[in-house]
């Protein structure tokens, strides 16, 4: 949510925000991220809570960071991995209906054409029907997920900024940018797969160097090659951490596929030497790849969000005017 400080005692690190919404909300110095001395007025982002306080709090344009609160520091923003995280998942209950609705259509129905595909041929059916079913999955999966990406960034840098958006905002933004996404998806996946090959590290610094180029497509409609560059603008001096990010993501990704997986194989998966239970894969593939894609884009969005304000001291407002 924004709103602007009413009051701010320095001395006493109290202070009250008026927050988009009409109401109060009290906070302490210790809520202001980066620590910095807030005046009468400020625009800033914040995170509204059930008792009225506001806590993680930003700036939209860089105050003045003292050196005492800084710890000596320079003049560069705070990256904050918990308050990453935490966006994600807020964005995603604040706009469960638009992410969790586009997934099933746009990635959990092409995943059953392709769990039937796989059931198909697994359980003696016809090999080339099974193998046409998977392959119009996989195209459908693609086309899918990029549209899910441009829906998802849309909706959660608006929510970022307290606004609501509707289905068809979303979906008309992920048909504009669905090209230069799938495009510089397709020149990232060709140069991390060559990294890897290579020697693996240089596939990880390209996959965090370029973590933020679908935002940078659509929030600041950058071209393809644009936004490669724009990401590495973005990620340098703070890759370690968004590199972190990555691995917590990865796990949690991990963690969902064994979890649901583990209901397959528990009724008869190919693992344990069972047939293949259709019904079981029918939910637990699309499931998984539902789930997969709303955390990862929205995790991208938010870590986006988080290193525009940590860089530039760019609130929520000046990322969602894009689209108004």
């Amino acid at each position: 949510m924004r709103g602007e400080v009413l009051t701010f005692d320095e001395a006493t690190g109290l202070g009250f925000i008026l927050g988009d919404d009409g109401a109060r909300y009290s906070f302490t110095k210790e809520d202001v991220q980066p620590p910095s001395v807030l005046e009468r007025s400020q625009r800033v982002d914040f995170i509204a809570e059930k008792d009225w306080r506001a806590q993680q709090i930003i700036a939209m344009r860089p105050p003045l960071i003292t050196s005492a609160m800084s710890g000596g520091g320079g003049g560069a923003g705070v990256f904050d991995l918990g308050r990453v995280i935490q966006r994600t998942f807020t964005a995603i209950k604040q706009n469960a209906a638009i992410f969790f609705g586009a997934a099933a259509i746009l990635v959990g129905l092409p995943n059953v054409l392709a769990a039937f595909g796989q059931s198909s041929m697994l359980t003696g059916g016809s090999e080339m029907s099974g193998l046409v079913l998977i392959m119009i999955g996989a195209v459908l999966n693609l086309i899918g997920l990029y549209l899910l990406q441009g829906m998802v960034v849309k909706a959660a840098v608006n929510s970022f900024n307290g606004k609501t958006t509707t289905f068809a905002d979303a979906f008309s933004v992920g048909i504009k940018k669905f090209l230069p996404l799938l495009g510089t998806a397709i020149i990232a996946t060709l140069g991390m797969m060559l990294g890897f090959v290579l020697l693996i590290v240089p596939g990880i610094m390209l996959a965090v160097m370029w973590s933020v180029c679908s935002p940078a497509i659509v929030v600041e409609k950058r071209g393809v090659f644009a936004s490669l560059q724009r990401s590495r603008e973005l990620t340098k001096g703070y890759r370690w951490h968004v590199f972190g990010l990555l691995v917590i993501y990865v796990i949690l990704s991990w963690i969902i596929g064994a979890a649901i997986g583990g209901l397959s194989l528990a009724t008869g998966g190919t693992l344990t030497g069972g047939t293949p239970n259709l019904m079981v894969s029918l939910i637990t593939e699309p499931l998984v790849s539902i789930l997969s894609g709303v955390v990862a884009s929205a995790g991208v969005a938010s870590l986006y969000y988080e290193l525009r304000s940590a860089k530039e001291g760019v609130g929520s407002e000046e990322l969602a005017s894009i689209f108004d």
